[in-house]
């Protein structure tokens, strides 16, 4: 087979993940006839149709699928190659990084980067992807993101740098509270619970809890932090999160933060990067911001 140009194969990966030429196109800022013609040359060259047009866009043959799995590796590791020798200057960059987060890392975490970035990078653009626990260590090893910032400890080769230590706390709204900042045993089976699902990876409560023997009376389940802060101070209801986001809250809403009346184990939060022998400057120079960005948001004034 004749050599295959490395710009065709970074069409053939923007294809395989946007799932559209026209996105393609507008990614590379070309015309979508020229990553047509471009998909016509990939066509001959690997004598396949490599995608199939239909109501959800571009899908991959399995061929496609296989070539994706070594094309995608080869292009990161010649991009880190580059990278590796080319010095970066974060003041007039223009590269993109991309973080994975979950609405607990976007509430806590985001504010402070972006702080950062924009006073140490303006030009750098920052795209978030959000928390998907059983992806996160196929995306890294694949280069689909820089890094992930998460509670939950993931499988694989990615490197993890602890970057923070937190604990969990009851928040409750102001008409609940009680004196002292420790609620009784009693109190707390009272309360009423919104109990945030195990799949964002919080799952110590829950388990704690059980192994003590006490029961919550629980009144609403939900998937994201986020809605919390709404619920919590237009109802009679508690919940149990990290101290961090409780902070947060309480600076922006009617509740109180209340420690627990029991022990529950403190947590790590986790910076995640996957490590190559040629690991790029621009690339060490992102792990050293999200690092201080997240020093910087437990420091911020309440």
């Amino acid at each position: 087979m004749s050599t295959l140009d490395l710009r065709l194969v970074r069409i053939f990966n923007l294809i395989y993940e946007t799932k559209s030429l026209t996105s393609t196109a507008e990614a590379l800022s070309v015309s979508q006839p020229a990553v047509s013609y471009a998909l016509a040359q990939l066509r001959k060259q690997l004598a396949d149709p490599l995608f199939i047009r239909n109501p959800e866009g571009m899908i991959p043959t399995a061929r496609a699928a296989e070539l994706f799995e070594v094309f995608k590796r080869s292009v990161n590791e010649i991009d880190l190659v580059v990278d590796s020798v080319t010095s970066f200057d974060p003041a007039t960059s223009r590269r993109n990084f991309r973080l994975c987060l979950s609405d607990l890392g976007e509430l806590t975490f985001l504010p402070a980067l972006v702080d950062q970035l924009m006073s140490e990078a303006p030009g750098v653009a920052l795209e978030v992807v959000p928390m998907q626990v059983d992806r996160v260590p196929e995306w890294l090893e694949r280069g689909e993101i820089d890094a992930a910032i998460a509670s939950v400890e993931f499988p694989g080769k990615a490197r993890r740098n602890i970057i923070s230590a937190e604990r969990y706390v009851c928040v409750l709204p102001e008409r609940l509270a009680g004196a002292g900042p420790t609620m009784t045993i009693e109190e707390f089976s009272e309360l009423r619970h919104v109990v945030i699902d195990q799949s964002t990876g919080h799952y110590q409560v829950d388990a704690a809890l059980r192994a003590m023997g006490v029961e919550r009376k629980v009144n609403l389940r939900v998937h994201h932090f986020a809605v919390l802060p709404g619920v919590l101070a237009n109802s009679d209801l508690a919940v149990i999160v990290p101290s961090q986001v409780a902070t947060l809250f309480g600076r922006l809403w009617p509740v109180v933060v209340k420690e627990l009346p029991f022990e529950i184990s403190s947590f790590d939060v986790n910076l995640y990067w996957q490590d190559t022998p040629t690991r790029s400057t621009a690339l060490s120079w992102f792990l050293d911001v999200l690092t201080r960005a997240v020093a910087g948001s437990q420091g911020r004034p309440t």
